[in-house]
């Protein structure tokens, strides 16, 4: 496969250089914000050879290729930044968001950018903590060895960091200063500042403080940078030119940091305790009816790429002792691993196995189940059922039995110890995983014949054939 070749080609479907305003990636996903959506080319790109499907959500022109997404990336950040005759009209894509449309799409592009560079940190740094604690299990490791709190520190300093990291990428997606963004994280992290939590007398030239351990927090941080973004561009506009270099930083720490301690940043945590408190109550009062709909309906979700806008609750919850809503979701995931290994034992097409097998290995090591999505589930769509079915009744299972995630970890058999309890959790995933895999082999599924290669457009190719 040639990954210049498909960029290349990607790059002239969606308009041009000149047609993108911004481009980030995810998991398997290449996120374009563009000038004019009505300018792509949406079903040339879907019949595109290395391009399992097209998706319009969020503000976002999503394009999904599959795991080497980020092979894909890079080659079109090489055109985009004029290594190539593509873009040689054409400047960088900016950081900076101008998305149009309704407020709450713009708010979850930003999320879902800003979260989108942290993704690979964040899934390593879990199972790293999935791997202690299957060492710790097997007594293995000792949890009070020196051995032990250096891979601990490895796996936690994503999560306690998270204010750092994601004032950087929060920062840079609304077209501010990232390091900026970042010092204001690392601001609420400071010992002199931490050393004032607990104290009932903290004030700031008299105003109260309440001091709050803003480690692993998500909502003070994203509120932080809208006004960090809004008050840069403004004293942008202001500024003497020639002293702008230090001056506008300043003045962005000096009024951003002091507002974050006194408003921005407790009314944060509120904010993500009371969503917390809210998800925890209903799981407690009515755990099988918020799995069911959690498990059967996270699917459609993944299919508008908006799952990643859930991540900030997640994270709060997981702050907050435990996420009860990544295990109601594990169910549905795992389903439909199992419905692309039914297919995989079923079909008697060389080419369908070829894609299935691959894919239920990928789902079930890395939690990766878009390449099952958009190969397996929406060709067909006789399984669409199925996945709703058993993912709603492993989510009203793990649901029951209160199951929570304890660490961020992508759905997959080396993440089920970071779930608790486990045995309980275990048989949440396996009925989603076991009951698509009876269904499908017991209905079937739509057997069309794969599409030949000679229906699919084929990709701009070069001299050269890259390898994976």
């Amino acid at each position: 496969m040639s990954y210049s070749g498909l960029a290349k080609t990607i790059l002239q479907l969606v308009g041009g250089a000149e047609n993108v305003d911004a481009l980030v990636h995810c998991a398997t996903r290449l996120r374009f914000t563009l000038h004019d959506n009505g300018v792509a080319k949406k079903a040339e790109l879907q019949k595109l050879e290395g391009v399992l499907s097209v998706v319009e959500s969020g503000g976002q022109f999503q394009v999904i290729v599959g795991s080497h997404v980020s092979h894909v990336y890079k080659e079109l950040m090489s055109l985009l930044s004029g290594g190539s005759s593509v873009a040689a009209s054409s400047s960088a894509p900016r950081s900076e968001s101008k998305t149009k449309g309704p407020l709450a799409a713009r708010i979850f592009e930003v999320v879902s950018g800003s979260f989108s560079p942290l993704i690979g940190a964040m899934a390593g740094a879990g199972m790293i903590k999935a791997l202690l604690a299957v060492l710790v299990m097997l007594k293995w490791i000792d949890a009070a060895s020196s051995s032990y709190l250096v891979l601990a520190a490895a796996a936690n300093s994503v999560f306690y960091f998270l204010p750092v990291l994601l004032g950087i990428s929060a920062a840079t997606k609304m077209g501010a200063n990232g390091y900026v963004g970042g010092a204001i994280g690392a601001a609420l992290l400071e010992p002199n500042f931490t050393g004032l939590i607990g104290s009932h007398t903290a004030t700031f030239f008299g105003i109260p403080v309440v001091a709050i351990n803003y480690a692993s927090t998500v909502f003070p941080v994203f509120i932080a940078v809208a006004i960090l973004a809004v008050l840069e561009r403004f004293l942008k506009r202001v500024c003497p030119h020639n002293i702008q270099m230090f001056m506008v930083p300043m003045l962005c720490l000096l009024v951003v940091v002091p507002m974050t301690v006194l408003a921005f940043g407790p009314f944060g945590v509120y904010v993500g305790d009371l969503i917390a408190a809210g998800i925890n109550w209903l799981s407690a009062h009515s755990g099988i009816l918020t799995g069911a709909v959690i498990g059967g309906s996270m699917m459609f979700l993944v299919v508008l790429g908006l799952h990643w806008g859930i991540v900030p609750i997640i994270i709060a919850n997981l702050g907050a002792g435990g996420d009860p809503i990544a295990a109601m979701w594990a169910p549905a995931t795992f389903a439909q691993m199992g419905v692309a290994l039914a297919i995989f034992l079923r079909s008697k097409d060389v080419n369908l196995k070829a894609l299935a097998g691959p894919a239920t290995v990928t789902g079930l090591l890395a939690g990766v189940t878009e390449p099952i999505i958009y190969g397996l589930i929406m060709r067909f769509r006789r399984t669409i059922p199925i996945v709703v079915i058993a993912g709603a009744i492993g989510g009203a299972l793990n649901g029951a039995f209160q199951a929570k995630l304890t660490a961020f970890a992508f759905h997959s058999l080396l993440s089920i110890p970071v779930f608790t309890p486990v045995l309980q959790y275990a048989i949440g995933i396996g009925t989603g995983f076991g009951l698509a895999l009876l269904l499908t082999l017991m209905f079937g599924f739509e057997n069309k014949p794969v599409k030949a290669d000679s229906q699919r457009k084929p990709m701009a190719t070069t001299a050269a054939v890259a390898t994976n």
